[in-house]
Parts: C-alpha cells; sequence; structure tokens
C-alpha cells in the first residue's frame, strides 16, 4: 500500500535500519505476525466495561431517579468514550489484522465492531486506504483535521454537524467506487451496505428499548447521544490530534490546499492506550508501516528507538493534553 506518514519519517532508508544487535528491519517485520488472542481480549474488555456502565445507570437511576439528568450526561460521555475505543478496532478490521483469513476478519468485524454503527468494514476499507494514500492532500477522506482546533469546531462535533459532513463525503467516495469510478479496494456492495445500516439502525434502537423496559430512561438517552455526538466528537477531536500539523493556519482551507502529510505519537498510559486504543496511540508508526498489526507496534517502536534513527522517531512522540494545547493557540 501506498502510504505516508511524515515526509522527515517517509524519507528514512528502511533497507538501512538496524538496530544495536545488528538486526534489520526487514528481520523484523517478519516476525511482527498480529496476535489475534490480544485483539478480541482488548475488544472483550471495552463489551464489559461498556455493558457494565449500562447496568451501572440502571441502578443508579433506581437508587437516585431525581438525579437522571446528571446520569444521563454521565451515561453519554462514558458510553461514548467506549464506543470510541471499540470501533477503532474496525480500523485494524480494516487492515485485515482481527482474524486470520479474509472472510473470517471481515464477518467478526462486521458482527462486532461494524453493526454497532452501521458500518460494513469493506466501505470503510475503501475510504481508510485512501486516506493513508492521500493523506494531507485535498483528497483525503478522513478529513477532521483539515479544521482548526477551535471552539466551533468542538461545538460542530459534538452536535454532530460534522459527522453529518463526513458521512455524506464519505458515503459519495464509497458509491463512486461502486461505480468503478474511484478507488482500487473492493467496495461490499450497495445491498450488503444497506443491510447494515438497517441492522445496526435496529441494533442501537433496541438498546434503547431495552434501557425503558428496565426502567431506565437515563440509558434509553444516553446511547443515542453517546452514539451521534460523543462518540463522533471524541473520533473526530482525536484525529485532529493525530495529523493536524502545528503550521497549520486557521485561515487555510486544506479542501483546496494541500495540508501536507503529517501525523504523531502519544506515548503509553491511560488515557493514550484507551483514547488511542487499537495502536492510535503510535498513529505514526501506523501510517509508517500500515501492514504491522497494533499488537506488535511496541515492539516496532522499540526497534526504531535502538536505530540511528532514534532521534527523528522519539521526536515526534507527544502526549494527547500537550497536542491539544499547542493546536487550541496555533495561528
Amino acid at each position: 500500500m501506498l502510504a505516508a506518514s511524515l515526509p522527515a519519517v517517509d524519507a528514512v532508508d528502511r533497507s538501512a535500519l538496524r538496530d544495536s544487535r545488528g538486526r534489520t528491519f526487514k528481520q523484523l517485520a517478519r516476525e511482527l505476525t498480529p496476535r489475534y488472542a490480544r485483539v478480541w481480549v482488548d475488544i472483550g474488555v471495552g463489551y464489559v466495561v461498556g455493558v457494565a456502565i449500562m447496568i451501572a445507570l440502571v441502578h443508579l437511576e433506581r437508587r437516585w431517579p431525581r438525579l437522571v439528568p446528571l446520569w444521563v450526561v454521565m451515561g453519554a460521555v462514558a458510553l461514548g468514550y467506549v464506543i470510541a475505543c471499540l470501533q477503532l478496532f474496525l480500523h485494524e478490521a480494516a487492515h485485515f489484522n482481527i482474524a486470520p483469513g479474509r472472510r473470517l476478519n471481515d464477518f467478526l468485524a462486521n458482527l462486532f465492531l461494524g453493526l454497532m454503527v452501521g458500518t460494513d468494514v469493506a466501505a470503510y476499507r475503501v475510504i481508510h486506504f485512501d486516506h493513508h494514500r492521500y493523506l494531507g492532500t485535498p483528497n483525503d477522506p478522513e478529513r477532521s483535521y483539515f479544521n482548526s482546533l477551535d471552539g466551533r469546531f468542538l461545538l460542530r462535533s459534538l452536535l454532530g454537524i460534522g459527522l453529518l459532513a463526513a458521512l455524506s463525503h464519505r458515503g459519495q467516495r464509497v458509491r463512486a467506487a461502486e461505480d468503478g469510478g474511484a478507488g482500487t479496494t473492493a467496495p461490499p456492495g450497495r445491498a450488503r451496505r444497506w443491510v447494515l445500516l438497517l441492522a445496526g439502525a435496529a441494533l442501537n434502537l433496541g438498546i434503547m428499548v431495552a434501557g425503558l423496559a428496565a426502567g431506565s430512561i437515563a440509558l434509553a438517552v444516553a446511547w443515542p447521544l453517546a452514539m451521534i455526538c460523543v462518540h463522533p466528537f471524541i473520533n473526530a477531536t482525536r484525529q485532529v490530534l493525530e495529523h493536524r500539523s502545528y503550521d497549520a493556519r486557521r485561515d487555510v482551507d486544506y479542501a483546496q490546499s494541500s495540508h501536507g502529510a503529517n501525523t504523531r505519537m502519544f506515548g503509553v498510559g491511560p488515557l493514550a492506550s484507551t483514547l488511542g486504543a487499537a495502536g492510535f496511540n503510535r498513529h505514526l508508526l501506523h501510517h509508517w508501516a500500515p501492514q504491522t498489526s497494533y499488537t506488535r507496534l511496541s515492539e516496532l517502536e522499540a526497534f526504531l528507538f535502538d536505530t540511528a534513527s532514534a532521534d527523528l522517531f522519539r521526536s515526534q512522540v507527544t502526549t494527547y493534553p500537550r497536542a491539544f494545547v499547542r493546536l487550541w493557540h496555533a495561528r
């Protein structure tokens, strides 16, 4: 796959990379096969946490019914964060890294990840592979980072306005691919996309109905808010932190002018490992070596930090809060 990450990093001669033991990048790459068990443990943990939040909302409302507005807000934020975390594994599935065999990979991805948001992984793959090909150009379909990080962007993201614009643009790209007019990645076909979309809508409606049946208005209201407002808000903001250049200008329309490829890493820790789940905390490495499973990115990072290019890669490490503050104050 043709991919871009950051000009200075893309210029690194991979054939010349050796660690202190003399191991080459090519030798390492052969060892970095996906660890599928870890993938499903991580997904399973996400589901367990999500269900625990739902159960907690039901019990909190029964015990303190007058605080329903508080439980709605807290539940929407918590569930939205979990949904955002889980949906990052759909990205891993787009790279065929959650199960051996492409058919099984896509079946499991659609069942456990795509169904939740009504998205077929094959349709998402069309969009995401173009993101790798066209990162930093007006042709990039994943373009939240075209926006400057300010109050208007955050409000639009929280209200779902940015989501509608993104879905419209991505839908056009997928339909063009289905008609044979764009892209090189096979789309799923309109019928399959509609089946998953309707099934996803039914699932989400079912969760709301189940909440009401359990006597929890908080759960019935928090779930759609999590899905429509909080999850897109987190997703869009995270992408800005990953890809927007500190030198990007607020007065430039990057849908018309090239922004340039830019990607960061965010270290480890509770925030980095959940906001940046499925390897997004090492997003630069994913763009630099997109075939590598997130389950092995820590090993790739350790290798690179032990080569002559270590300073270059280390210089791209920041944290999500630091990146947020710097982009918030950018000109």
